[in-house]
């Protein structure tokens, strides 16, 4: 056990740090100042880091660290020095959870992405009990516009949780309906519905202490908030609870490694880079459409690892590789099933047979698979895929092939150029979600502008003329 008022733990399940003891929030129903923090203390990280080496407590890469439950961890002053231990033991493979009622942008934690090895390592909670009042009972927090602006941050696959934590009776449930129009139109897809800690004794004390100073006591609306929000988002009781749903993605640290061992030959453009930006994307499109993501986790990292170019027809045809894989990270044979029938589906030239997924899950990893065609990313693999086959980029003399169709298709054109009409720019018809069309759509509007600017600088009004009908011609078949 430890317990010096900034570093807390029971055991070695879960570590409370605090960088200051007492807040600036001034928020209405706030503990400490019943636990003697009326003034605030600071220390820096490395003080509080030097603080946990001289102690006699053991922790392991299995204990949760939370940051923020005598302080705002976010707040100004102690934003640098959270920052620091967050990365600290981020490079130690520990959860890392913070609670803020800060705005949390995507420049504070740039530099922390680097050292997250899994989707859920590090979680953002962001704190409010109260929409048209937060100004009487959150004095000193952030405005809220701002504040919830932090949700922005799972465009970068940051879990961000809406931690409505205390419920306050007869407050916070006035707000219901705007709850709901910000985890609607914010996308949010965990709230945790948390009970006022106060003196009365309770059946449970709060986690953070030793002594029996403050208890977890429900008010009679946090039923109806949690019956009413979980129609539309997953709810929770503790944070605790969704640090360990999102614990199961720990192992795609380990699959990544497996996935780059097999691919690491690859020269077609479907090496670990691209599959580490199908990941990202469809992650990204996974919270957007509300799927599985534990499941599209594993057919967006699997599914190039039986590629027929550098394992065979018969690994292709039995997947092989990504059973093994699976079998050894212990997939259930139920999750194996969905993920072995995406993957079967997905691949442009399985759509130009009819072949297409028919899971949510598997149509998401397969628009983000096309959508990593598309934009300057696609142009550049396409270039670098067919200057490996000694093939050039453009050839003002040598136009595509107008009848495509599975059996015509070929992996190596007569140019990039070329590869752009038989396979990039048809693409964008080929989504098969919200996400996937919006994202199609714009990357494929850079290609065309590339093409358009290519043709202009090589003196080829035939081939901008060529690529006027292509466009009309694709659009009508849409």
């Amino acid at each position: 056990m430890i317990d010096n008022g900034y570093l807390f733990a029971k055991d070695d399940k879960r570590l409370f740090i605090n960088t200051s003891l007492g807040c600036i929030s001034k928020c209405r129903f706030c503990y400490l100042k019943n636990l003697g923090m009326d003034k605030i203390q600071r220390k820096t990280w490395k003080e509080i880091l030097n603080l946990l080496e001289a102690s006699d407590y053991k922790y392991s890469k299995n204990t949760l660290i939370t940051i923020g439950c005598f302080s705002e961890c976010f707040d100004d002053y102690n934003k640098k020095e959270t920052i620091e231990i967050i990365k600290f033991f981020l490079q130690k493979g520990n959860q890392v959870q913070i609670s803020t009622k800060r705005y949390v942008s995507y420049d504070d934690i740039k530099e922390l992405i680097p050292f997250i090895k899994y989707y859920g390592q590090f979680v953002i909670f962001v704190s409010s009990s109260t929409i048209t009042d937060y100004k009487i009972y959150e004095l000193g927090t952030e405005q809220l516009d701002l504040r919830f602006r932090t949700f922005d941050l799972r465009e970068y696959n940051i879990p961000v949780v809406l931690y409505m934590k205390p419920i306050i009776q007869d407050v916070t449930v006035k707000d219901l309906i705007l709850y709901k129009k910000i985890i609607i139109s914010k996308g949010i897809s965990d709230v945790v519905i948390g009970s006022l800690f106060t003196e009365e004794k309770g059946e449970e004390i709060v986690h953070f202490l030793s002594k029996d100073y403050l208890f977890y006591n429900e008010c009679d609306d946090e039923k109806k908030i949690m019956n009413e929000l979980s129609i539309i988002t997953r709810t929770w009781r503790r944070s605790t609870e969704v640090m360990n749903d999102l614990k199961k993605f720990e192992i795609f640290d380990g699959i990544k490694k497996e996935v780059s061992t097999l691919l690491e030959k690859d020269k077609s453009g479907h090496g670990i880079e691209h599959i580490n930006r199908v990941y990202s994307m469809s992650l990204r499109f996974a919270h957007q459409e509300k799927a599985d993501e534990f499941v599209v986790s594993l057919i967006a990292l699997l599914h190039e690892v039986d590629d027929y170019k550098l394992f065979g027809n018969e690994n292709a045809k039995n997947l092989t590789n990504a059973k093994i894989i699976m079998n050894k990270f212990d997939i259930s044979d139920e999750i194996q099933e969905k993920v072995l029938d995406a993957i079967e589906k997905i691949g442009y030239k399985k759509s130009l047979m009819g072949i297409r997924p028919s899971s949510l899950e598997g149509m998401i990893v397969s628009d983000a698979d096309m959508c990593d065609g598309l934009g300057v990313t696609g142009i550049l693999r396409t270039y670098d895929y067919q200057k490996v086959h000694g093939k050039p980029f453009f050839d003002k003399n040598v136009f595509p092939d107008s009848n495509l169709n599975a059996e015509t298709y070929k992996l190596v054109d007569d140019s990039a150029v070329c590869h752009c009409f038989e396979k990039l720019l048809r693409l964008k018809n080929l989504m098969l979600t919200k996400s996937g069309k919006e994202e199609a759509s714009n990357r494929h509007d850079i290609v065309v502008s590339i093409l358009y600017h290519l043709f202009e600088e090589e003196n080829a009004p035939e081939w901008t003329e060529y690529l006027n009908h292509f466009l009309k011609s694709i659009d009508l078949k849409n």
